[in-house]
């Protein structure tokens, strides 16, 4: 009888010891588990704690760029209202030497005048068949009248350059000249001499050039489009460079 019980206790001991070594694997893999979880949530922190760090980093530098932006912004503000500043103290307006231009070259709109803006200057343009007989160089008396009233324009105006630049059609020319380039060449040099020797204006501020058949303001298919296309144009610059080291100087 005792064997039998001794056999008994032994079996439930051995039982009890499976049940608890079963029970602690399971504890143990579960514990094993939750520790590579906790690793890779520490591991996912560390890594959004470093990316929260570089896009504070990263927000710091945005934030010096867009205030050296601002200031770069407030700097050529700045330099521009002193340019228009400069620009109305030296009377060199382009709208008023336009308006001035426009105004005084009135009688002779039915004679070919344009007065525009064009690349930021103001171009007077005007028709060979006001300054010159055909194919010649020598001013006509409209002509000489037409360009008094511009040299009058712009006597206004001390600091503005003056381009003078003859334009032609794609016709031939006649005898005494090459060719195109020559007689709009020759053209443009007798308006700036005319400017010089007859109105006194400085011939420091003249530019005299041809640009032959190679300017059409259209194509040279028509009697009337060649017509438009033979002029003279009288470009106005203000002297941006005197008036830019005012406003640097202004700063």
């Amino acid at each position: 009888m005792k064997t039998i019980i001794l056999i008994t206790v032994a079996a439930v001991i051995s039982l009890a010891s499976c049940v608890s070594s079963k029970k602690y694997k399971t504890v143990n893999d579960q514990v094993a588990q939750l520790n590579s979880q906790m690793a890779s949530q520490e591991k996912q922190i560390a890594e959004k704690d470093k990316m929260i760090s570089e896009l504070k980093e990263e927000n710091i530098q945005y934030s010096k760029e867009a205030e050296r932006c601002r200031l770069v912004e407030q700097e050529l503000k700045q330099k521009v209202e002193n340019l228009n500043a400069a620009l109305a103290e030296q009377g060199t307006s382009l709208k008023q030497i336009r308006s001035s231009a426009e105004e005084a070259l009135k009688k002779f709109d039915d004679a070919g005048v344009d007065v525009y803006y064009k690349n930021g200057l103001v171009y007077i343009s005007l028709a060979d068949k006001l300054l010159f007989p055909s194919g010649s160089v020598t001013l006509n008396k409209e002509g000489v009248e037409a360009l008094k009233i511009v040299a009058d324009v712009v006597q206004d105006y001390p600091k503005v350059k003056i381009y003078v630049v003859g334009n032609t059609d794609t016709d031939g020319v006649g005898k005494g000249y090459k060719d195109n380039w020559s007689l709009s060449t020759e053209r443009a040099n007798t308006v700036v001499r005319i400017f010089r020797d007859m109105y006194g204006i400085d011939p420091g501020r003249l530019t005299a050039a041809g640009r032959s058949k190679y300017n059409p303001v259209i194509e040279n298919t028509t009697d009337e489009n060649k017509a438009r296309n033979r002029r003279t144009e009288i470009i106005l610059n203000p002297d941006l460079s005197r008036l830019w080291d005012m406003m640097e100087k202004s700063n």
